[in-house]
């Protein structure tokens, strides 16, 4: 199909100004970004922050569960290597996701101009990068051929603990902002 067809072109010019507005209206409004998937948005402002905060703190927990998972699944001697990069990769998705849902309710605690929420989010972001780097040593030591099963499932079980002292901290900050 040509894209000279008049009636082509109007309808193109008519979807693209009707994207445009949505664009302007949704930056306007000052919600730039969309929650996600599995966050649900509140009546109020504030609603949406505990949700956001909840949704975190879940996703916090199932990352905590997926690293214990892993941490038995690699101590049994029928771990395989094949295992290992199915495994990171799971955990690194849920890792994702509780980025992702912190990333959410970060934007949308900064934007409700909450006393102790700017320090208190910066340390949580914190706390994930160190967590992170517990992805970084794995996928070095593994590329490197020295990840034993001993050094694996020490490290699943530190990332199951930093996740869980992570996730305490964000219960205990989220006090101190007045989510829960």
């Amino acid at each position: 199909m040509r894209i000279t067809d008049p009636l082509r072109r109007a309808g193109d010019v008519r979807s693209a100004a009707a994207i445009l507005t949505c664009f302007f209206l949704a930056a306007s409004s000052g919600w730039t970004q969309v929650p996600p998937a599995g966050v649900s948005v509140g009546q109020t402002p504030g609603a949406s922050l505990r949700n956001a905060a909840a949704a975190t703190k879940d996703q916090a927990m199932a990352v905590q569960s997926t690293a214990q998972n892993w941490a038995r699944r690699a101590s049994s001697e029928n771990y395989r290597i094949e295992n290992f990069q199915a495994d990171l990769r799971t955990l690194q998705l849920e890792f994702l996701g509780l980025r992702e849902r912190f990333n959410w309710m970060e934007s949308l605690a900064l934007r409700s101009n909450r006393p102790y929420a700017e320090n208190a989010l910066a340390e949580l972001g914190a706390g994930l990068n160190i967590i992170e780097e517990q992805f970084a040593f794995l996928n070095q030591q593994f590329s490197a051929g020295n990840l034993d099963r001993a050094t694996l499932v020490r490290t699943c079980r530190t990332l199951q603990d930093v996740t869980g002292e992570w996730e305490q901290e964000l219960h205990r900050s989220s006090s101190r902002m007045g989510l829960f």
